[in-house]
């Protein structure tokens, strides 16, 4: 026991940061972190926008080929608000609205793509739309089977999710449905896009609120359901008769802190032509 202890606290020791007595005179402490290269832009934040941002940057650096961009994976839309705030990224990524204290920080953010927030389907289910009661119905439990007498499962995302926020600005009542299914655990809740899309794809009958953009950008095989007899088109979309919509953000430091200008000459080629086509080949409305 003495020898296993002496072992760890040994190992202990030597992993952590060398004591000041033991440094030889005049050495100085490497900082806690290097300063960043100024060819090197990081984003991270929703995983909502993680399949598209990269696409954008593929793009932006195919011509400038001694630039690097570096898209972390999910950290959520809080994670890419918080890690702006704290300099540990240039660029946040949202799918949401800032909440009133995160604007009370100072922070800003640019819209720059919408998707459609639609009712995904596993190719098993036979129905190709629905009506705002029915869709009531699915997540209260009232609705157990579909037409062809199959189990219905609705797969859930955490309260909070983006996509589920815009649904409940668009259908009246579904923010309490959702509430009390979660409370009741009525159905199988999904953390993330990529986990939400692998049982989306997997589970017979299933369906789910998820990003459109996301469908066509991975070209996922599922189904998506028309809303109110609406279809989730550009122009549809863009003149608001399809109403479950939400935007894709960028977040900056508040005015106090100089943003990168790595990050300026990024947010530009996303509102250039070609950053336009982008958006648009990869299923999202570009936002002027």
């Amino acid at each position: 026991m003495l020898l296993l202890t002496g072992g760890f606290l040994i190992r202990w020791v030597e992993s952590g940061p060398r004591p000041p007595f033991l440094r030889a005179a005049g050495e100085v402490q490497p900082p806690d972190r290097a300063p960043k290269p100024s060819n090197l832009l990081r984003l991270a934040g929703s995983g909502s926008t993680l399949p598209l941002t990269r696409a954008l940057a593929e793009a932006f650096v195919a011509d400038r080929p001694w630039l690097r961009v570096r898209v972390h994976e999910s950290i959520g839309s809080s994670g890419g608000v918080r890690a702006t705030r704290d300099g540990a990224i240039e660029l946040g990524l949202v799918s949401r609205p800032l909440a009133a204290a995160e604007s009370a920080q100072g922070l800003r953010t640019i819209p720059y793509a919408r998707t459609a927030v639609v009712l995904a389907a596993n190719p098993s289910v036979p129905v190709r739309g629905l009506g705002r009661r029915e869709l009531l119905d699915l997540y209260a439990g009232r609705q157990t089977h579909w037409s062809d007498g199959s189990p219905v499962v609705v797969l859930q995302r955490e309260p909070g999710d983006s996509s589920h926020l815009a649904a409940h600005a668009a259908v009246s009542g579904l923010a309490e449905v959702d509430e009390e299914a979660w409370a009741r655990g009525r159905w199988r809740v999904l953390f993330d896009d990529r986990a939400m899309q692998e049982a989306l794809v997997a589970t017979p009958g299933a369906v789910g609120l998820f990003d459109l953009g996301l469908t066509v950008i991975q070209d996922l095989p599922l189904g998506t359901l028309t809303y109110e007899g609406r279809s989730p088109r550009e122009t549809s979309v863009r003149s608001g008769e399809y109403p479950l919509v939400k935007d894709l953000a960028f977040v900056l430091p508040g005015p106090q802190v100089e943003t990168d200008p790595l990050a300026l000459e990024f947010i530009a080629f996303v509102f250039s032509a070609d950053g336009q086509q982008v958006i648009r080949q990869s299923g999202y409305l570009p936002l002027d």
